[in-house]
């Protein structure tokens, strides 16, 4: 699967397909115009240079070393996530497997994302490599049972699985494939797999364990089956239940809409915290007055993981920008001759390659401190099995965006104010 990855953002389908990256092979986006931690531990950026984990160039943050690091730093505020090998025999070591209650065998679908369940919304996957065409193939065909299948998050830096995924169910496809291309000198290509495939995602489960994990023994056609444990969560009112339930619903809904009240009516936040495409786009973003069940919990989440992904490729074409003004100067003024687009960066001077290392591992890294990311916390979410202990989260991951919000308007205001 190639690493590209999408989550749903805050724009129109149309547009959302061509510009946001999501999960390897993949391409998730809202049927229709949608709802689009602070972390200060400079201790964790420090470390990371003594791992034999780095951050990627397009601020992914599917690393399971960074996973371990805020863990290590941050455990107050973090919740572990269980990684395992896709051949080893303790996949399921953290599940009960004594109860078999709600086994599933199902496909496995590994992708550098993490899908939310029950936001009511549905998802586009776009399917090229040959065992996830396969695997479409039977789904359609009815080899699987009410069309089901696990998407569950893997790691870039280690390729290893977590262990607790999202069930989907396959609503929809459409074959894209492109066949008949021929090379210049006239040479027909191979045909080129594109399968579209529309699903919603329905629950959250536990791996047990994998069928066919020995990827060696087997080719690149043959996707990988599990057996999995639905969790179930109760959809009764979480109103009432406990006076602490009670306040941190309250207190969600408060930060979250002073968060979306910020990004609409501060147009010089919004500048600079959201990329153009999005600025207008941002009013569509829903409100929230309550939170009574686990479907309203998840709708917000869901809302919430667009914010991130919006906010994470603002801050992407603000490095790409950077990297390539310094990319196409250096070229210009080493180059003799015509210059070459697009300029590769082995044929730039050993200094300044390191030097566009350097800005993009420190853009990642401020990235990752920044607290919006749309993975390792969304992951932690699907992990947690008590309610509270989710509610808990979901609040201090708003909380510290609001927070966030409020002190860069504060040095707005103050900066303003100088200037009158």
């Amino acid at each position: 699967m190639q690493p590209f990855h999408v989550n749903n953002i805050l724009l129109f389908t149309a547009t959302i397909t061509s510009l946001i990256p999501r999960g390897s092979d993949a391409f998730m986006c809202h049927v229709r115009c949608n709802n689009i931690n602070t972390r200060h531990d400079t201790s964790l950026c420090s470390l990371n240079q003594q791992r034999r984990g780095r951050f990627t160039s397009d601020l992914d943050t599917a690393l399971e070393w960074l996973a371990k690091e805020r863990q290590i730093h941050d455990s107050d505020n973090t919740f572990p996530i269980h990684w395992f090998d896709i051949d080893d025999d303790k996949t399921g070591s953290h599940v009960d497997v004594e109860d078999t209650s709600n086994l599933l065998r199902v496909p496995l679908y590994p992708l550098n994302a993490v899908y939310t369940p029950h936001s009511g919304e549905n998802h586009t996957l776009v399917n090229t490599e040959p065992r996830n065409v396969k695997m479409t193939a039977d789904i359609v065909a009815g080899k699987w049972d009410r069309s089901l299948f696990c998407v569950t998050l893997r790691a870039r830096d280690t390729n290893r699985l977590a262990s607790v995924g999202t069930l989907c169910r396959l609503i929809d496809t459409e074959d894209r494939s492109i066949s008949g291309a021929r090379t210049w000198p006239g040479d027909v290509l191979p045909t080129l797999n594109r399968v579209v495939v529309t699903c919603e995602a329905v629950g959250i489960v536990d791996i047990v364990s994998v069928e066919n994990g020995d990827s060696n023994k087997y080719s690149i056609d043959e996707y990988k089956v599990a057996r999995v444990r639905l969790r179930s969560f109760a959809n009764d009112s979480t109103k009432g239940k406990t006076e602490e339930m009670d306040s941190l619903t309250q207190q969600i809904v408060n930060d979250y809409g002073k968060v979306r009240e910020t990004y609409i009516n501060s147009q010089s936040l919004a500048s600079n915290e959201l990329p153009k495409f999005a600025r207008k786009a941002v009013h569509a973003l829903p409100t929230f007055e309550k939170l009574d069940d686990e479907l309203d919990f998840w709708k917000l989440v869901d809302t919430w993981q667009v914010l991130c992904n919006t906010i994470r490729q603002s801050k992407l074409i603000q490095l790409q920008g950077l990297i390539n003004e310094l990319t196409v100067q250096v070229a210009m003024q080493t180059k003799k001759g015509p210059l070459e687009l697009p300029v590769k960066r082995q044929s730039l001077p050993e200094d300044v390659q390191k030097q566009l290392d350097e800005m993009e591992q420190s853009a990642a890294c401020d990235y990752a401190e920044l607290g919006m990311e749309p993975i390792l916390d969304f992951q932690e979410l699907i992990s947690m099995e008590c309610s509270v202990d989710r509610f808990r989260k979901l609040g201090a991951m708003i909380k510290r965006e609001r927070s966030r919000l409020e002190a860069k308007e504060s040095l707005i205001k103050a900066f303003l104010k100088e200037l009158d």
